[in-house]
């Protein structure tokens, strides 16, 4: 069970700056209180023209713009309703969970030449079909797609067997963990269900059975750190994280400052298995010039990244300046370590699973 109590964890223990981020992310509702999945009539025209230029994160200074942003994107309806399908700058479409407290956020994005679905959510429904369903509205169909997982973690690589092949760092625990499988002592996680307007729990979806099949390992490709996944008219840079999990996986495009960070970046919280391994994590993408952060869970946009000054506060964490606490928890104690507008919990166990 100390998957479950990671994931929960961190998402009851986010604090302040994680209840910003779930606010924004109250987009199921249009300010008329109707659904927000439009009809084909009412959508904007489908790619390119439904992604045009916005104002990026980095230049948004006030939360209300960014709630706007996130309330007005074109969604894209799905035969399955459990995923909410959002338009967003730069070509990049989320397909996003909210119907689980995870509320997971797995990204296509779009190349002129093949596109990335980075990360396959939960596997609670079939991403393979919202996937295909979507790259046939967009025109999609016959472009290659490329896999990539952010890293090995169950709600990230749950809807892997509905595709040929899939990318991760190569590591022994992610090998382990995505060949292994999925199957019992997860029922009480997988139940923890949020009602969502316009989402609908898949009527086969048991949380007493539910599992998730071992993905095989001849099916399984590797990126290494500094590759670059290249998909035509943008190029992404590999930059291989280890504080989250030991195969954290971070996807940045140079040329337009765009940035994926899986769970080891989510804007000032950490839930980290070292605090050393987390400060060259920060060290890493101090430097990067990034306008656009897509987050893994919850807010498909967040604030522009401060990771320099955070990396700085996490160094003075490391040195003792700090408030200390712990988060009780199913019987546990996390230690919790706060100082500015940064906090990290501590879980080594619960994130090496």
């Amino acid at each position: 069970m100390i998957m479950l109590n990671s994931h929960m964890a961190k998402i009851a223990n986010h604090l302040s700056l994680l209840l910003l981020l779930f606010t924004l992310v109250a987009c199921a509702e249009n300010t008329d209180g109707g659904e927000t999945f439009l009809s084909e009539q009412d959508q904007p025209a489908a790619y390119p023209s439904g992604n045009q230029p916005l104002k990026s994160a980095a230049e948004i200074q006030d939360v209300d713009q960014l709630i706007a942003l996130l309330k007005a994107a074109r969604r894209i309806p799905n035969s399955s309703k459990w995923f909410e399908i959002i338009s967003l700058p730069n070509d990049v479409y989320a397909l996003w969970e909210p119907g689980h407290v995870e509320k997971v956020n797995s990204y296509l994005i779009i190349g002129a030449d093949k596109d990335v679905l980075y990360d396959t959510g939960m596997g609670i429904a079939s991403i393979g079909q919202a996937i295909n369903e979507l790259r046939a509205v967009l025109g999609r169909g016959n472009h290659p797609l490329m896999v990539i997982n952010s890293h090995n973690h169950l709600d990230h690589n749950g809807g892997n067997n509905d595709f040929d092949e899939a990318w991760i760092i190569r590591d022994e625990w992610a090998i382990q963990k995505l060949t292994g499988g999925i199957s019992g002592g997860f029922t009480t996680y997988w139940a923890e269900l949020t009602p969502h307007e316009g989402i609908e729990v898949p009527q086969n979806f048991d949380p007493e059975t539910f599992s998730i099949p071992p993905f095989p390992l001849q099916r399984v490709r590797y990126l290494a750190d500094g590759d670059v996944v290249d998909l035509g008219d943008r190029q992404f840079q590999v930059i291989h994280t280890t504080s989250h999990s030991p195969d954290g996986l971070a996807l940045y495009d140079e040329t337009n400052q765009v940035f994926f960070g899986g769970d080891t970046f989510g804007g000032g919280f950490y839930m980290t298995r070292d605090m050393s391994l987390l400060a060259a994590d920060l060290e890493r993408i101090s430097a990067l010039q990034i306008r656009w952060h897509y987050a893994s869970h919850g807010a498909q946009l967040i604030e522009a990244m401060q990771e320099g000054q955070r990396l700085a506060i996490v160094r003075r964490i490391l040195g003792g300046d700090r408030k200390e606490g712990m988060i009780p928890f199913a019987g546990q104690e996390f230690p919790i370590y706060t100082l500015d507008n940064v906090q990290v919990v501590l879980a080594t166990d619960f994130l090496i699973y």
